[in-house]
Formats: structure tokens, sequence, C-alpha cells
């Protein structure tokens, strides 16, 4: 091992802080008192060098690199405490866990899906249970253990956590933009154009080009099913206004490309949403601090907004 490690008890106290939310909650939890913690927290800060926290008051929260740190820092110390167990218990493995979780189809097959592999690869033991749903979810009712939705963050009956932002971005497949892609806004509309419900006015009104009496033409398809309108995409039937993320799989693999050049950020993010009750999950919260981790180093690589982060 190469490098200086910084100090446990300063990646303690961080790490409690970002999963509890709260200062007095990490110090009652640490057997620390809250002024403890937050020396222990500015410890680590300035061993990084880095700040982790922006602070107005008594209201913090996290910096961009904060949050991807706090997460793998959490993540990495539960890998700890797993291992410790393991040969305290002389368990080769642990028991098998079963979550259940609801997730947008667009997002589970566009994102989630493609990652999945490092989930598992970390946590052998969870056995996931996807279930593809727009409908409303009430954790209340204890058929799921945690959903992701895409919203302003606003579920009063649940626990909200923020995941990450979106953008939206004009997307086609390589065979329909051809050997010289639009150069042009209007000549990118003139392409066939598909539909869902993203909005076209937020996207245009950014352009000085729109702002000149280009106009939107009608569609040639409208889908109800953001999956479908990029499938649609994907075969080359048309021109598709669609969200980053839910795209991001047939962007890596150049399936789709952009049709035009102009990226605006989506006014809703992306949330995990878990049940009121305090009861411990720990196959819920091994993924919730990986999905977390994940949102935030795709969120910082496509300078992403992450939604509401207040935490004190």
């Amino acid at each position: 091992m190469t490098g200086r490690a910084p100090p446990l008890p300063a990646l303690r106290a961080f790490a409690a802080w970002v999963r509890l939310g709260s200062v007095n909650a990490a110090a009652e939890e640490l057997k620390l008192t809250p002024g403890a913690v937050s020396h222990q927290i500015r410890a680590l800060e300035e061993f990084l060098e880095v700040p982790l926290i922006e602070r107005n008051g008594r209201h913090w929260t996290l910096t961009d690199t904060g949050r991807i740190y706090g997460y793998q820092v959490r993540q990495a110390l539960q890998d700890i405490v797993d291992v410790t167990e393991r040969v305290r218990s002389h368990r080769p493995v642990q028991q098998t866990q079963s979550l259940r979780v609801a997730v947008l189809p667009s997002f589970a097959h566009g994102w989630l899906l493609p990652r999945l592999a490092d989930f598992t690869r970390w946590h052998p033991h969870v056995q996931l249970q996807l279930h593809g749903s727009m409908d409303y979810v009430d954790l209340n009712e204890g058929q799921l253990d945690c959903a992701i939705r895409f919203g302003h963050g606003r579920w009063p009956e649940a626990k909200v956590r923020p995941l990450m932002g979106d953008s939206l971005v004009l997307l086609a497949a390589p065979s329909l933009l051809g050997p010289e892609p639009p150069q042009t806004l209007q000549e990118a509309l003139q392409l066939p154009l598909l539909h869902a419900s993203e909005n076209w006015a937020s996207w245009l009104a950014e352009l000085s080009e729109a702002h000149s009496g280009v106009q939107r033409p009608p569609a040639r398809m409208t889908f109800t099913d953001s999956t479908h309108l990029l499938e649609a995409a994907r075969q080359g039937l048309g021109v598709a206004l669609s969200r980053r993320a839910i795209a991001d799989n047939l962007l890596q693999r150049h399936e789709l490309v952009p049709a035009h050049a102009h990226e605006s950020p989506h006014a809703s993010a992306y949330y995990l949403l878990l049940p009121p009750s305090s009861v411990k999950h720990p196959a819920r919260e091994a993924f919730a601090d990986w999905l977390q981790g994940a949102c935030a180093r795709f969120a910082q690589r496509h300078t992403l907004g992450t939604g509401n982060t207040t935490a004190s």
C-alpha cells in the first residue's frame, strides 16, 4: 500500500454524518460529542486539503467531491465490517438477503442494468428483485423495500435521498444522420421527430437559433414509454429528445449520437425513496450506498446536478 491513509476516527465521523445526515445523530452513534464529530470532519478536510462540506450555519451540504468520497468511504468501512464478521463467525459467505426495488423501466434499462454487475460483485449476498413501474409506490405497505423515482424531491410519505440530476439531449442513430450530420438546429428539426414526455420548450429556450423563429414540427411518432422512444431512435426512425442518463448505454455503444450539440439541465432529478420506518435492512443500506456512489460519479462526469441535498 502506498500513500498516507487518513485517520480512521475522522473517516468514521464523516461516514456517520453522511449516512445519518445529522451531527447530533452521528455523535450519538459514535459515543462522541457533536463538537468532536465536527472537529474530526474538519481534520479530514485538512488532511485531504479539499472541502467536503459547504457550511451555512447549522445547515451542511455535501460538495460534489464530498458526495463521491463519502459514499466510497462508507462502502470501504462496511467492507471492513463485513470481512471482520466473517472471520469472527467463521462464515465463508453471508446469508442471502432479498431486496425489492421499484424502478422506472427507462432508468433500469438504460442506466441501472449496465451497472448492476459492479453491485453484485461487491454484494453477492443480496438477491435483487427489480419491479419496473412508473406507478405511485407506497413503501408503508411493505411490498417493496425502496424505490427509484424521477421528480422534484417531494414525497412526504417517504425518506428521500437525492441521487443525481439529468439533462436533455437530442439524439439519433448514426445511420439517420448520415455522413454529414446537421449543422444547424433548423436542419436537425427537419429530420423525422419522435416525441415522448420531455419538454421541448425547455430545451429550445436556451438556444439563440430557436428565438429567431425556429418551430418544432409535428412528430412522426409519439410514445408514452421512453424505452420505446429510444429504441425507435436506435432503429433510425427519427430524432428523439431524451434524458442523458436513460440513453447512456446506447451512447456508450455509439448506437445513438447527438443530433445537436445543445444540452440543457432537466428540471427534475432522480431520488431514492426509503420507508419512513427505521427498521434495519442491511441489503437496502448496501444498495443505497452503492447507488448513491454510482450516481455521484456519473453526475460529476457529465456535470449534472444532484437535487436537494441539504442536511443538518
